[in-house]
């Protein structure tokens, strides 16, 4: 435990921190907002070329704190490039030149990932992918429309580099550190949001609101009775960090080590209560459904596969419960602290049951179920090899911000909220069933794992992903950076500690140097 939260912890957490100032000060300052934006991407080239551990740390901690991507921007001919395009950019291209520069004096070239029993799977998404684009061009879709909606796509090639660097263990703590720093930091940054809007500051509706809409950071809403929805895409990662918490806190109680590491369990419930409150305070149906699949999944796992006993499967039950207790608590303390006067009039636990029921009035809701038919229908056109990238569909949106442009409500757009039928649409089903079908083997090989070694993190990570894949559902998550980043981060890592077992079943030994990543 000491050797995770240490200096590099601290000091991962405290950049985050200055990154996410920086980024509100360069809202109002653009000169700020350049500078930051070059010096970053220099800083990201020179640690990238250094060790390319360190400029996929910087990626992967913008990834996991900065939703669409713009926390900076650069402005070019009228093309708003954000920082993670560059960054992304940076490290594809460093990479690829310390691939050819080891080609180059080896005279053979040596790709770590090809060698994975995922290479196969992945290579067959990418060639519906190409042909996703392919085929935006013969239904002559809009050539913006199908840039625009592919560019995500391509943080697909990141799971070469990245599998490169965690095939060391000490990468795999890195990355590990920049994610529960990130999250952390996510919560906080939630909480005072809540803070700030609950009580009215003044720099809350003048200020922090359009520095978070402006960037894309999330959206700020106010739901009846004074309740701020504090909604950043991001938060997704607070959710899959909730399960990973609770997966420790439950080996705990399974092993029977509570008493011994007392200290370590009280942290992490409240780490626990924070991350709860937080997936609240978003008012997100979807992150609410992918909630409530990650405790059923749980549920089965520790019922089934590790066969618990009912007693410790109760035990587990009631800090849960108390857990959701006291996240209610903490966010009507928070939204009733007198000082300042707190414009809230609320009850929450109400608030909360409305929410979570309103599945039809609420303009949010009217519109993803208006667009449902729609989307059925554009995908009736086509199922077998979809419409390609750029695929539109118009259907009546009860949107403010829609009906501000078109009072009809009438919208056309080429992304849509139902993630999976959104892949359908534009790959095909058997584009779909490609993507499924790396998701299936990642859960195939994590389930031999949890049978040989109950591996806790394994299984972590495994909940997490199908937690973001049940978000996919009525959110898109795994047609953007922050699914696609969270499945090949768990590809890496899953055949990691995979090889792992297959060394140590044959009597080698794990840092073997044609079984270890190459160190750049």
């Amino acid at each position: 435990m000491k050797e995770f939260f240490n200096r590099q912890f601290n000091l991962i957490f405290l950049l985050i921190v200055l990154i996410e100032l920086i980024s509100f000060a360069g809202h109002f300052f653009s000169l700020v907002n350049t500078i930051v934006f070059f010096v970053l991407a220099i800083l990201v080239l020179i640690a990238s070329f250094y060790k390319l551990e360190y400029g996929l740390a910087i990626l992967l901690a913008e990834l996991f704190i900065g939703s669409m991507g713009y926390l900076f921007s650069f402005s070019f001919h009228g093309i708003n490039i954000s920082l993670r395009i560059i960054i992304w950019l940076i490290v594809m291209l460093v990479w690829f030149s310390k691939i050819t520069i080891f080609w180059i004096k080896n005279k053979k070239l040596s790709i770590t990932f090809h060698k994975s029993s995922f290479f196969p799977y992945f290579i067959i998404l990418f060639v519906f992918i190409v042909f996703g684009i392919i085929n935006g061009f013969i239904n002559h879709n809009q050539l913006k429309n199908i840039f625009f909606d592919f560019n995500s796509w391509l943080y697909f090639l990141l799971i070469f580099p990245i599998y490169e660097v965690l095939q060391q263990e000490k990468n795999i703590k890195l990355i590990g550190q920049v994610f529960i720093a990130s999250s952390i930091w996510l919560i906080f940054e939630t909480l005072f949001l809540f803070f700030a809007f609950s009580h009215n500051l003044i720099i809350a509706p003048f200020v922090l609101y359009y520095w978070i809409r402006n960037t894309r950071i999330g959206e700020i809403t106010m739901i009846s009775g004074g309740f701020p929805r504090i909604f950043l895409q991001s938060q997704i990662f607070v959710l899959v960090c909730f399960f990973f918490v609770s997966t420790l806190l439950a080996k705990l109680i399974i092993n029977k080590e509570l008493r011994q590491r007392l200290n370590f369990f009280i942290i992490n419930l409240v780490l626990l209560i924070l991350s709860l409150a937080t997936i609240l305070i978003s008012f997100s149906r979807s992150f609410w459904l992918g909630l409530i699949g990650g405790v059923l999944i749980c549920w089965i796992v520790w019922l089934l596969i590790i066969k618990i006993k009912f007693k410790q499967f109760l035990l587990i039950n009631c800090w849960w419960l108390s857990v959701a207790i006291s996240s209610i608590l903490l966010i009507i303390m928070i939204a009733k602290f007198p000082y300042p006067t707190s414009t809230g009039n609320f009850d929450a636990v109400n608030l909360l049951s409305d929410r979570a029921s309103q599945l039809a009035g609420e303009a949010g809701a009217s519109s993803r179920w208006a667009l449902l038919p729609k989307l059925w229908t554009a995908i009736a056109k086509s199922p077998i090899v979809g419409q390609g990238f750029g695929a539109t569909v118009t259907y009546q949106s009860k949107d403010p911000r829609v009906l501000e442009i078109d009072p009809s409500g009438k919208y056309t757009t080429y992304a849509f909220e139902w993630g999976w039928l959104d892949v359908w649409l534009k790959l095909g089903i058997f584009g779909l069933l490609a993507y499924l079908a790396i998701i299936v083997k990642i859960l195939i090989v994590s389930y031999k794992l949890m049978l040989q070694k109950q591996n806790w993190l394994i299984f972590s990570l495994a909940i997490g992903l199908l937690v973001i894949a049940t978000v996919n559902l009525s959110s898109p998550y795994f047609n953007h950076p922050l699914g696609i980043g969270y499945l090949i981060l768990t590809t890496a890592l899953v055949d990691y500690f995979y090889q792992q077992k297959a060394c140590y079943q044959v009597g080698l030994s794990p840092n073997t140097p044609h079984l270890r990543g190459r160190k750049f």
